[in-house]
């Protein structure tokens, strides 16, 4: 399709918001990120994490993310609660700030029925009785991947928002009841989901459309009252062998994709009580790691399970990592998964040490990053805003075969589009007859499309009836995730005769 013709007229008409947000163009005003390292594996150290929690420390990580599971078949039982009485202690005397993820596990029991909301909201509020030094609670683990919530859809639609919305409410009615001081942060989003319910392994939904379906179901049910205080995600790479700038594809994301994530906050819950990072809501990246080759060190068994990456690269993204979040403002928290590999290969090998407590690359860089970013952020920042229109949103127009026309239409996310071409017709300016202007005559000839993120297509429209010149295309675009977002261009074409 050829290039729009000169002197084509465009106008982009967004719908009008009613929230004006401030930019940030001061330099130095985010405030660094904490980083730390989720990491279980102090529990079953023989000194309760003593030595691991000093080298965290060393390096100046200032949290450790410690995993709690409720599972639904035993719901009194606080899962090793022993270890948990040791590590905690520990990291709390090396000076960590310690954060409990709390999360249903396994699946297979949720999706048999056993426990329910009611329950997980006694289970962490017990388990924050029990640990009332710990402040910080996250609620939540990956529930839009099947290893970890069950069932994802019911037939087409999305059902595990729906289902893990009041375990989500009923925890952070719980944790704010045993102390109102305690941030409950939701929800421990996975970066990545297939969408696909009839998928042969791995259904799961993208964190988009999870946040989509998380919103309708909040609005549905009238609650009046916040899911979270923060957000969770874990924004792992797609694969280990890819650069820090190569994200994801819409609607899932990665790092660099975070404002996704963050316009997705804001449909599901804009003029609730569930505030979006606009009202202030933090973000928590509390998984992340690239995996490195472990090939010929002592200690590792088995094969590699993934496309791994090299030990310098994996310290040149760490490092990157930190500088930036120290540069986004909507960014409280960062953790890497892991601070000491996991022996067999078939867990994660992305830690700051290797299996056997020797220093990878990435952890000096770490340590320097750290550093270089305790003042924040020296570069002039804006502040992310909400998009009122259809984000990416691009229409060229050009006369095609037959006398028709065809308009190309992409979009930065799933769109829905009506496309409409009219005749044009020249006529006199009143009081002129000098002066003339093309004015559209006839009936519109309208068509729908679906337009998928990142992925533009050409709509063709036949030629309409009476014209002889020229047309005039309309384009509404609407945004999937938030069908009052939206953007209209309206163009002139010439048509071939």
């Amino acid at each position: 399709m050829g290039s729009p013709q000169n002197g084509i007229t465009m106008r982009l008409l967004a719908a009008a918001s009613a929230l004006t947000v401030a930019l940030l163009t001061g330099a130095a005003t985010a405030s660094a990120a904490d980083v730390g390292a989720n990491d279980d594996s102090a529990k079953y150290a023989a000194d309760g994490g003593v030595a691991l929690y000093g080298e965290m420390t060393a390096l100046g990580l200032r949290q450790t993310v410690i995993g709690v599971r409720f599972k639904p078949s035993e719901p009194i039982v606080i899962q090793d609660k022993a270890l948990l009485d040791r590590v905690i202690p520990s990291a709390l005397d090396a000076g960590l700030e310690v954060v409990l993820a709390v999360y249903p596990y396994p699946s297979r029991e949720l999706e048999a029925g056993l426990g329910s909301p009611s329950l997980f909201g006694s289970y962490v509020a017990a388990v924050a009785s029990i640990y009332p030094e710990v402040k910080r609670f996250v609620v939540g683990n990956e529930p839009n991947q099947t290893a970890f919530w069950r069932p994802q859809f019911a037939g087409q639609a999305n059902a595990s928002a729906s289902a893990f919305g009041p375990y989500l409410a009923a925890a952070y009615d719980a944790l704010k009841a045993a102390d109102p001081n305690i941030t409950v942060v939701g929800v421990g989003l996975s970066p990545r989901g297939n969408d696909r319910p009839d998928a042969k392994n791995n259904v799961s939904t993208s964190p988009v459309r999870f946040l989509r379906a998380l919103g309708v179901w909040y609005r549905k049910s009238g609650r009046t009252r916040p899911l979270m205080d923060a957000f969770s995600f874990h924004p792992y790479p797609r694969r280990a062998i890819d650069p820090l700038d190569r994200g994801y594809s819409w609607p899932n994301a990665g790092f660099v994709n975070l404002d996704r994530v963050k316009q997705a906050l804001w449909d599901a819950f804009n003029g609730t009580a569930q505030p979006t990072t606009v009202e202030g809501l933090k973000l928590h990246l509390d998984e992340m790691g690239w995996q490195v080759d472990t090939a010929g060190l002592a200690g590792y068994s088995g094969r590699e399970n993934v496309p791994v990456t090299d030990e310098l690269t994996q310290a040149a993204i760490y490092g990157e990592l930190i500088r930036r979040a120290a540069c986004d403002s909507d960014i409280a928290s960062l953790s890497f998964f892991g601070f000491r590999d996991d022996g067999a290969r078939t867990g994660f090998q992305a830690a700051l040490e290797r299996l056997d407590g020797s220093l990878r690359p990435a952890a000096e860089t770490v340590r320097a990053a750290i550093a270089e970013t305790a003042a924040g952020c020296r570069v002039p920042q804006e502040a992310w805003r909400p998009h009122a229109d259809v984000v990416g949103a691009s229409v060229a127009v050009a006369s095609a075969g037959g006398s028709g026309v065809a308009a190309r239409i992409g979009a930065g996310e799933d769109a829905h589009a009506v496309v409409c071409v009219r005749a044009l017709t020249s006529r006199a300016l009143a009081g002129d007859s000098g002066s003339r202007r093309a004015a559209p005559v006839g009936s519109k000839l309208c068509r729908t499309a679906a337009v998928a993120g990142l992925r533009p297509r050409t709509v063709p429209l036949p030629k309409p009836e009476g014209a002889y010149g020229r047309a005039e295309v309309s384009v509404e675009l609407r945004a999937e995730s938030n069908r009052a977002r939206r953007t209209v261009v309206v163009t002139e074409t010439a048509l071939r005769s």
